[in-house]
């Protein structure tokens, strides 16, 4: 026996008779194995994101419906104010007692109940020639009133037709039509037939459309679809338009949302909030998100057997 057989390292010799000694992974196959775990982890993340961003994306359609929702009701309604303006402003009780010299403010309120209960809802405002507000029914707040400033009575005694706006007075918004009075062509009064955005037109909206609606003047919201909307104190007072707000966090739940600024409202600049929770949709895809990682999971299963199998051949 040579002298170079003989020779047994002290490793050797504490191992049994007829055993090996297991090898060892190289450097390089364990760098290779990190790198598959890596790429499918990564890969798994990557097509989470893209997916978190396809829900986003989905809800933000919600979101745009219900904006159009809103912009459709207002348009109809307002059109429909523009028509009853045009018929109310021919009632001849109404006309009559408008041209009587000295009539009383409490007469005229009368007369607008009256018309008042066949609307059903809504508010009726005589204004005077100048534009202030001579009798009301239906809006106390604007009781006495100089809305001479405002560009729709500007518009008003400008077009010989009604005419459509909004007014922002208070905390509330007034969606209206403005009607020339007259009488042997002379402008005698103005009659303003209107409704407010209120909480009942956005609850229905948000019934509709799944989608949590509210109106913010200044730094609260003023009428809300959802209750749930006024802790959302960071939206109510968001002061630029934007249809672009990143998800985020509330409760423990993600929500999308737009805030948009309702136009030619003056300086108050009342705000459309919508708001769309995305669990609905993210507990649609949850499965789909578990799969996801089922694949680097299962590289490192099949790493683990592998270096169990490899290590009881040597054995």
């Amino acid at each position: 026996m040579t002298t170079s057989k003989s020779k047994l390292t002290a490793v050797d010799q504490l191992l049994p008779m007829g055993s090996t000694r297991p090898a060892r992974p190289s450097v390089f196959v364990i760098l290779l194995l990190i790198l598959l775990v890596a790429g499918a982890a990564l890969g798994a993340f990557v097509a989470q994101r893209q997916l978190n961003g396809a829900i986003a994306v989905e809800n933000r359609g919600k979101l745009d419906a219900a904006k159009g929702v809103f912009d459709l009701l207002r348009a109809r309604a307002l059109e429909d104010m523009r028509g009853q303006g045009r018929i109310l402003v021919e009632d001849p009780r109404l006309k009559s007692t408008l041209n009587t010299e000295g009539i009383d403010e409490a007469t005229v309120a009368d007369i607008l109940r009256d018309l008042g209960r066949l609307r059903g809802a809504g508010m009726l405002v005589v204004l005077t020639p100048e534009g202030r507000v001579f009798a009301e029914a239906g809006a106390p707040e604007l009781r006495g009133l100089d809305l001479s400033a405002s560009a729709v009575v500007k518009r008003a005694k400008e077009s010989k037709d009604a005419v459509k706006g909004s007014w922002v007075i208070g905390n509330k918004i007034f969606d209206l039509s403005i009607t020339a009075i007259q009488f042997e062509s002379n402008v005698i009064a103005y009659l303003v037939v209107g409704q407010t955005l209120d909480q009942a037109l956005l609850k229905s909206l948000g019934t509709a459309t799944g989608v949590a609606l509210g109106i913010a003047i200044g730094s609260e919201f003023t009428a809300v679809s959802d209750d749930q909307l006024k802790a959302m104190t960071t939206l109510a007072q968001q002061q630029q338009q934007t249809t672009d707000l990143p998800p985020f966090d509330l409760g423990g739940a993600s929500y999308v949302a737009n805030v948009i600024e309702l136009e030619q409202m003056g300086q108050s600049r009342p705000r459309l909030v919508l708001v769309q929770s995305l669990a609905p949709t993210s507990a649609t895809f949850s499965i789909l998100k578990w799969l996801l990682w089922l694949s680097p999971i299962l590289v490192l299963l099949g790493i683990a057997l592998a270096i169990g199998l490899s290590s009881n051949r040597a054995s």
